[in-house]
């Protein structure tokens, strides 16, 4: 029996000691281009990629792995300095880190941190002079066997006051026209992690936490990678004919100025009028929180109000408000259901959570399409709510509508 347990442990560790491999498209790259990153392993869903050199984290990027494969690419800053980085590529739940060097070459900038030594040729090559001392092991993690795994940071100690973690309502949410909501667990008084799921590409996202009387904790995304930075790099030789380095420099640099306007297009707003509707959300579709909504209010086929506050009190009759401590909360009830209101709605406006009702019920009404209900109880967090109240704005990324205070707002890359 101890020889099966001893066997099955052993089979364990082996199993968790493989590295990604992985391999880049070229040996060397010019600041400000695409590195290309396939990634074989086979256990994880999406490995990590990062660039460093001994300062800090040069750029990074998450990569999707199906059927054991998986291609990502890490956009190079064109501010980068010249010489060799540590291309590191790895999973969550593995300890062991794969490696590579990676030559960075910015011809046409100098910086203090170069360390490169350009020797001329007819050919353009690299070389190595000197030792690498690289990471090989990072800490252990969960492993993303559904989705991808964002964690944060909150300020549990705000405004003289101390919340724990069962006092915190964490959450996630992507701005858009659609519910793509996510509540978070806290890990410990101040870390939050979040188990996100069928969030895809570049999208804008809000993070928020709430103590359970309604006060907005700061809160800010955790790096989602380890940052390994290596003790040590050699010096990098190149080998070139400068003036063909320089004119693809040059040549890079004129193909990005020229596709300007189209990455702008591709872009996804803020919350300023004027890029709001520079991203073109998702379209409309009740369903995709999972079921269909009891009540939906389409406010085009209504008279039109100023505020969203005549909007509730004239036309959406199972919405009420109520002050609680000082602190309004909006309640969900229907009809046939009398008991289940004494916990408030959450309450959301393009998906994000909102925390300040005051401010929302002066909201310009004649800014929102759709007005959705759902009935049923919910948690967050660590508390109960009844009942989701929506609204959707006509841009989907609640334009003119400040964020709640203390949340944070960012465009996010999920793995595709």
């Amino acid at each position: 029996m101890n020889r099966i347990i001893s066997l099955i442990a052993t089979i364990l560790l082996a199993h968790n000691t493989f590295a990604a491999e992985f391999r880049t498209d070229r040996t060397w790259y010019l600041a400000g281009e695409q590195m290309t990153v396939s990634v074989t392993d086979q256990d994880a869903l999406i490995a990590y990629a990062e660039l460093c050199d001994t300062q800090g984290l040069a750029a990074g990027t998450t990569i999707s792995i199906h059927n054991h494969k998986g291609t990502g690419t890490i956009e190079l800053p064109a501010n980068l300095h010249s010489g060799y980085y540590a291309l590191s590529v790895y999973t969550r739940h593995s300890a062991q880190v794969s490696n590579q060097l990676v030559a960075i070459i910015n011809p046409l900038h100098k910086s203090k941190d170069d360390d490169i030594e350009w020797l001329s040729s007819d050919s353009s090559w690299v070389e190595a002079n000197g030792t690498a001392k690289m990471i090989n092991k990072k800490g252990t993690d969960t492993r993303e066997t559904e989705g991808h795994i964002i964690r944060a940071r909150i300020n549990n100690t705000y405004n003289g006051r101390t919340f724990n973690g069962e006092q915190i309502r964490p959450s996630l949410s992507i701005v858009g026209k659609q519910i793509h909501y996510f509540e978070g667990k806290m890990e410990n008084d101040s870390t939050v992690v979040f188990y996100t799921y069928g969030i895809h590409g570049k999208q804008p996202l809000v993070l928020s936490a709430a103590s359970l009387t309604g006060m907005s904790l700061p809160i800010e995304m955790i790096s989602p990678f380890a940052t390994l930075l290596p003790k040590e790099l050699p010096h990098l030789v190149l080998h070139y004919k400068r003036s063909e380095v320089e004119e693809r420099s040059l040549a890079m640099q004129r193909h990005q100025i020229a596709i300007a306007p189209a990455k702008r297009e591709l872009q996804l707003g803020d919350y300023s009028d004027e890029t709001a509707e520079d991203g073109v959300p998702m379209d409309y579709d009740p369903t995709v929180f999972g079921n269909q909504p009891d009540m939906t209010y389409n406010l085009d086929e209504y008279r039109q109000f100023l505020t969203i506050k005549e909007v509730l009190i004239e036309y959406v009759q199972c919405v009420r408000s109520k002050k609680s401590n000082g602190v309004t909360q909006l309640f969900v009830r229907k009809e046939d259901d009398r008991y289940n209101n004494y916990w408030p709605a959450t309450v959301l406006i393009d998906g994000m959570p909102v925390i300040d009702i005051d401010r929302l019920l002066k909201y310009d009404a004649r800014r929102i399409h759709y007005i959705n209900i759902y009935g049923d109880m919910y948690t967050f967090g660590n508390g109960v709510n009844n009942g989701i109240l929506s609204f959707i704005t006509r841009s989907g990324r609640l334009t003119n509508y400040p964020t709640e205070p203390n949340t944070q707002y960012l465009v996010y890359e999920f793995p595709q």
